[in-house]
Formats: C-alpha cells, sequence, structure tokens
C-alpha cells in the first residue's frame, strides 16, 4: 500500500509518540500505566508496527519503560529524579528568560506572553495542579518562541522535557497556591520592563524556593 505524504511511517510514529505525550498531558495516561501496543494501535488509528517504533523512542527519551514480552508502561520517576530535573532545567529557562527579556520592552510580541500568563492565572483559580503545571510550561514555550534561538524551542519540546514538566504537578505547588502564582507574577512583570538582570534573579530564587517546596513534601 501507498501511503500519501501526511501517512508516512516517520508521521505514523509521530503521531503515536504525541498520542501518547497528549495522553500524559491530559492525565489518561499516568506514572506505571501498562501500554499495550493494540489498545495504542487501536486508540491512534495506527497499526502496531508504529505503535512498537513510538514506543522504543519514547523509552530512549526517558518516558516509558519496556516490559519484556508485556509492550512498555509510563515510567516513574522519584522525588529525587524530578528534583534533578528542576536544577538542570533552571539552566535552560534562564537562557530562554535572559534572551527574551530584551526583545519584550516596548514590543508588541508582548501580547503572546500576556496572554501565557493570563492563561496561568485562570488555571491557578481552579486549583488544578496539572492545568497549573502545563500552563507554566506553555508560558516558556511561548517564552522560548519570543528569545530567537531555534536550538532552545527545539530542546525545550524534546518528549522527556514535556513528560518531567507535568509530573511536577503530582507535587507543586502543593499548599502554596499564592505564593507560587506571586512569585511567577514578579518573574512576568520583570520580563516586561525588559530587565534581564532583574528577572534572572527572581526566577532563579524562585526555582531555589521550588526545590525547598518539594523536598519539604
Amino acid at each position: 500500500m501507498t501511503l500519501n505524504d501526511d501517512q508516512t511511517e516517520g508521521s505514523l510514529v509521530e503521531k503515536a509518540v504525541n498520542g501518547v505525550l497528549e495522553g500524559i498531558m491530559s492525565g489518561r495516561f499516568v506514572q506505571g500505566q501498562r501500554l499495550v501496543a493494540a489498545d495504542l494501535a487501536q486508540q491512534f488509528n495506527v497499526s502496531r508496527a508504529p505503535i512498537r517504533e513510538a514506543l522504543q523512542k519514547l523509552a530512549g527519551d526517558g518516558v516509558v519503560e519496556l516490559l519484556p514480552n508485556r509492550g512498555a508502561r509510563i515510567r516513574r520517576l522519584s522525588l529525587d529524579d524530578l528534583v534533578e530535573f528542576l536544577e538542570f532545567s533552571e539552566a535552560i529557562l534562564v537562557l530562554g528568560i535572559r534572551l527574551a527579556a530584551p526583545r519584550l520592552k516596548n514590543s508588541d510580541q508582548s501580547a503572546v506572553l500576556v496572554e501565557a500568563f493570563a492563561h496561568i492565572e485562570r488555571t491557578w483559580e481552579s486549583r488544578d495542579s496539572l492545568a497549573f503545571v502545563r500552563a507554566l510550561y506553555q508560558y516558556h514555550v511561548q517564552l522560548h518562541a519570543l528569545a530567537g534561538n531555534d536550538f532552545l524551542n527545539l530542546f525545550y519540546s524534546r518528549p522527556e522535557i514535556r513528560f518531567y514538566s507535568l509530573l511536577l504537578g503530582n507535587i507543586v505547588p502543593g499548599d502554596s497556591w499564592d505564593r507560587y502564582l506571586e512569585n511567577y507574577r514578579q518573574i512576568h512583570e520583570t520580563l516586561l520592563e525588559g530587565d534581564p538582570h532583574t528577572a534572572v534573579v527572581t526566577f532563579s530564587a524562585h526555582m531555589r524556593w521550588v526545590v525547598r517546596l518539594m523536598r519539604s513534601r
């Protein structure tokens, strides 16, 4: 059978990868949940071959664990794993802040970031930690797009970064909703002022606070 351009084997694998990631982001798939190739093939309307390849790719990215003769399961991460991820990701996020801040001062592009922060506020009001963490991730996606560094965009959209970021919702903001939002409001305001130094300092202080918050739980 000849596949159309938008149905190449690669695009079907990518469809399956994104389907699993979206399932994790939406809460349909949770840590430790078993993934059966036949079920995923039916769910995503593809054959089992691209599903198997997608699971191999996700295993390589650290999102799933392959189980001999039993398919795969969503990887479980310990608190230490998540703290280490947060400490590592701070360097990436700081780069985005440092590059984007000068571009935002007196710029029409700031409207995109303002709307992204408004979405953070809406999810804060709902007290839905999963939605809140997704909104934070999307805020940085928009910020990185404004930063003008293609490698930054490419790295931050990797499956494992999306996966690890989402899992933070199991721990934060915990009982510290008000403090978390206020921290991000300060970060957001310094970004709009076009002050990279203060924005970076404010963000790094927030990240240190988040690590302490996580360890306390």
